[in-house]
């Protein structure tokens, strides 16, 4: 077990120190803010002229602009300059109206006296976007220092807000900048001891529970295992800390729990909390080694088990925020990375600390109950806990990505079960062969199940809803359009969706011969939906109508396509 330690402790070492070398790196690959966007503040006359030289291959957006007004500053409604492009932006999901090369802003001065903070927002090509930046000026221009947050601020259309809003230049609120370093470490602890109490932590901590039973009678092999287990959840809480703060490091504002915002991340740990379950339910036996993933992880006897445990409960544990937390956290985004992660380590030795104090109470040994039949059950009952974070985090990713995830996710899982079903570990026949078809059998329902589970590739909606007027306007401009009426219990409609009518090559084709697409939803009652189906004398759905831009006949489609269908359709008009 001292093997595991070291080895482990030797790993995620090495994985803080190249993720350290990586995230410098990464930063000297792009330009300070204040050089990608040099700005410079002129008072002339009654107007205050606000004008940005922007770097070659950086972009500042337009409606990311704004100026705030306190200490008595009036400044009437901005103008801003006109060489405006439009650019689909991958941070916001849409066309975005941006700036390059240079942004210029004019505001008419209504008092002489005052303080106004500017707040602009850019990004460059190559991926990188800023957070909003914030500068102040005196009313005629000469720059000042950052003021605390907290301090009120008036838009320029006279709305109130707070500094804290637009804070972004290492400033934070008077409570977090007042913290002492000794306090901001006792807040994590107490922050990372309350996590325990958090919902999205338990179903974890009912693993633990079943170790501590286990292990309970012999106490040296007990209090082993708990400095493992707090050993996982302290260099995990590292881990997660230094790439938050790194990606801080060079421009990218991300936030406590932010691993819960990729979408891959997500589905990784619906599959891994699904195989869990299972094996918790003793769907899945220890013995068994397909997957591995979650059981063999964490279900292990020895050390390796302990500490992925508590890998596991520090990724399930970051989406929360505790009290005492987001003083200590805040604490620690002000400080060095070395300062910074000694806060977060502490806050995973807090969130330990219970499991590991547990070990050391001298009466537990004797009050806890023996090994026996019992397990099994309270094995079992601790399986719905983890089966209700599996729901949990499917209905984040549906928040992330949209309902379609469901059924894909769904179909993946589903694969799975089937793969480590253990009926098909005793089908008939041992020799070579059979051997060889049943694990080509199941490595084929894995990887199906994988590419179901992480296809997480976000999806441009380029469907516009049904519309009569403007479908006869389209037909008069001699513009194909193509209509898919469909709906959400349509499981034929969401299979032609997936293998059909999406992804690139669609997109590229669509672009390409110009066709217009249009969506009508029957998943709820909709006369006018009616009244189409019954126009081209079907049923029900899918219906899929190809109206050419030559004003030729309209072209129905199978309720079966294929991509080779599509393009032949649309290339012929």
């Amino acid at each position: 077990m001292i093997k595991h330690l070291t080895r482990f402790s030797m790993l995620c070492t090495v994985m803080l120190l190249s993720m350290a070398t990586l995230g410098n790196a990464v930063a000297s690959e792009f330009l300070p803010v204040n050089e990608a966007f040099e700005l410079t503040v002129e008072r002339n006359g009654d107007q205050l002229k606000l004008h940005w030289d922007i770097a070659d291959e950086y972009y500042l957006y337009r409606d990311q602009h704004r100026v705030n007004t306190r200490d008595g500053a009036e400044v009437g409604e901005g103008q801003l300059s006109f060489n405006v492009l439009e650019k689909y932006d991958d941070t916001f999901k849409e066309i975005m109206p941006v700036y390059y090369n240079t942004m210029s802003a004019d505001y008419a001065v209504l008092a002489d006296q005052g303080v106004i903070e500017v707040v602009y927002q850019g990004c460059a090509d190559a991926g990188l976007c800023y957070p909003p930046q914030t500068r102040v000026f005196d009313i005629n221009g000469e720059a000042m220092a950052t003021p605390v947050a907290g301090t009120s601020t008036t838009t320029a259309d006279g709305s109130a807000l707070t500094r804290s809003a637009f804070d972004t230049e290492g400033q934070a609120g008077s409570d977090v900048a007042s913290l002492s370093l000794a306090l901001a470490l006792v807040f994590a602890l107490l922050g990372g001891m309350v996590l325990n109490l958090m919902p999205c932590v338990f179903p974890v901590l009912s693993l633990k529970a079943m170790h501590l039973a286990q292990w309970g009678q012999d106490t040296h092999h007990s209090r082993l295992h708990g400095w493992i287990y707090t050993l996982g959840v302290v260099l995990s809480f590292m881990a997660v800390a230094a790439v938050l703060l790194l990606l801080r490091q060079f421009g990218t504002w991300v936030g406590w729990g932010f691993q819960l915002q990729s979408p891959i991340f997500v589905a990784g740990l619906i599959m891994l909390f699904y195989v869990l379950a299972l094996a918790m339910a003793g769907y899945v036996e220890v013995g068994q080694r397909l997957m591995g993933a979650g059981q063999t992880l964490t279900q292990k006897p020895g050390a390796s088990g302990t500490f992925f445990t508590g890998v596991l409960a520090t990724l399930v544990a970051t989406p929360c925020t505790a009290p005492f937390m987001g003083s200590a956290i805040g604490f620690a985004l002000l400080q060095p990375p070395a300062v910074g992660l000694l806060i977060f380590a502490t806050m995973g030795f807090g969130m330990a600390l219970p499991i590991l104090a547990i070990t050391y109470l001298p009466g537990l040994a004797r009050r806890l109950p023996k090994p026996g039949a019992w397990m099994n059950v309270f094995r079992q009952l601790m399986a719905f806990p983890l089966f209700a974070t599996v729901l949990w985090l499917l209905w984040v990713l549906i928040e992330i990505q949209g309902t379609t995830v469901l059924l894909s996710v769904g179909i993946g899982l589903i694969l799975l079960t089937m793969a480590i079903w253990p009926a098909l570990a005793v089908t008939s026949g041992n020799g070579l062969i059979a051997r060889f078809l049943k694990r080509g059998l199941r490595f084929a329902l894995v990887a199906i199940a994988f590419v179901m589970v992480f296809d997480q590739r976000q999806q441009i909606d380029i469907w516009q809803p049904y519309d009569a007027a403007m479908l006869d306007s389209y037909q008069m401009l001699g513009q194909p359009v193509f209509l898919d009426v469909t709906a959400a219990w349509c499981i034929t409609c969401k299979a032609n969706e997936r293998v059909a009518l999406s992804g690139n090559r669609f997109e590229a084709l669509v672009k390409k011969q110009g066709v217009q697409l249009m969506k009508a939803d029957w998943t709820n009652p909709s006369p006018e939906v009616d009244a189409l189906i019954a126009r081209f004398d079907r049923q029900g759905v899918p219906l899929y109508a190809y109206f050419p831009g030559d004003g030729g006949p309209v072209q129905l489609l199978p309720q079966v396509l294929t991509p080779g269908l599509i393009e032949r359709t649309f290339s012929a008009s």
